[in-house]
């Protein structure tokens, strides 16, 4: 039985700016606000 040769999957691209792409930065911002809103609600 031949096995193919084992690959590492390619690095994914990164910025050189070192920015964070939108997303990440919408989630670091809603995220904290909503778990927020939820405690507020609990009581």
């Amino acid at each position: 039985m031949h096995y193919p040769r084992y690959r590492a999957a390619p690095p994914r691209p990164r910025r050189a700016d070192g920015t964070l792409s939108p997303l990440t930065f919408i989630l670091l911002v809603t995220v904290p606000a909503v778990v927020a809103v939820a405690a507020l609600r609990a009581r």
